[in-house]
């Protein structure tokens, strides 16, 4: 069965894979970042959840940037307060709160302290994620336990935001969602375990079904599917599958033929994420509602 690794050999095991990328997938130069609207989201309300790193930290830094006043949440409290905090120096609004996205009552809570704190929510962008890696060597390797988890986090966690959220937008006849779901729940995850790809799949179901029962009260709910994201997750699945040299350079070899087949040859950024996230939340995307939209470098075509 799975056993956890200590911490010291998960850091060690990071630390080789980012090598191991570095020298094995080619990342052509990134542009610089999208380019801001300064007023595009200005006097709206918006909630990211992961907003301590990676894509929930550059769309929650970018919406500041845009205007909105930004309820900064992740169960990394200390991190979620780095973003609130960048924000606020910039000139943005902004509150952190510490939340676990898989807790329905945090969430509630959460919610309540932002709407009171920074205004009514307009926009809520869902990127909270865990992935995991456990089983991919055998479906009977995991656990229920971290199975459940991952259900948890990546997929109760959308719904409970949206549960919290959604009846005060329908009120106002006004809102839109983003749900980050995947590349895994397009098709299949060649980083990630089976709790992954079937939690991503099941938020891609909850979008569609709220965008159809939401879209006549004047909230828009979407997707976005990312491929592979050059953010701390990627490389902290990397470092938990570097279980041996020998393991490090397989991985690398597989994300090596990943890249081969990405017409744009090179890992994401985040900030790229977060800019399909903003237009989806945007008024330039108001007649868009319940899509996916594959933002992967066009790995996935459908």
């Amino acid at each position: 069965m799975y056993r956890e690794r200590p911490a010291a050999s998960i850091r060690r095991g990071e630390t080789a894979f980012a090598r191991a990328l570095a020298h094995t997938v080619r990342m052509s130069q990134p542009p610089a970042a999208p380019p801001s609207s300064p007023h595009r989201f200005a006097g709206r309300v918006a909630v990211v959840t992961g907003a301590a790193s990676g894509i929930g930290r550059a769309a929650a830094l970018r919406l500041g940037r845009e205007g909105a006043a930004v309820g900064c949440v992740d169960r990394d409290a200390a991190g979620a307060e780095a973003t609130a905090g960048e924000l606020r120096a910039a000139g943005a609004r902004a509150l952190a709160v510490g939340c676990d996205v898989a807790q329905s009552a945090e969430v509630d809570a959460a919610a309540r302290r932002i709407e009171a704190e920074l205004g009514p929510a307009s926009a809520l962008a869902n990127v909270a994620g865990v992935g995991d890696v456990a089983g991919n060597d055998g479906i009977e390797n995991l656990p229920d336990d971290r199975w459940q988890r991952v259900l948890d986090v990546d997929l109760g966690g959308p719904f409970f935001w949206c549960r919290a959220l959604l009846p005060g937008m329908t009120a106002r006849g006004a809102g839109a969602v983003v749900n980050v779901s995947s590349l895994a729940g397009r098709s299949k995850s060649a980083n990630a375990n089976y709790a992954y790809s079937a939690s991503k799949a099941g938020l891609l179901g909850l979008t569609r079904h709220l965008a159809f029962d939401y879209g006549r009260r004047g909230v828009r709910v979407n997707a976005i599917c990312p491929g592979g994201v050059d953010t701390p997750m990627l490389r902290a699945a990397g470092a938990l599958a570097a279980r041996s040299p020998e393991a490090t350079a397989a991985r690398a070899k597989g994300l090596a033929a990943y890249q081969f087949f990405m017409p744009i040859q090179r890992l994401s950024t985040a900030d790229e994420q977060a800019a399909a996230i903003l237009w989806l939340l945007s008024d330039d995307a108001s007649y868009v509602n319940g899509v996916s939209l594959d933002v992967n470098g066009g790995l996935y075509m459908a």
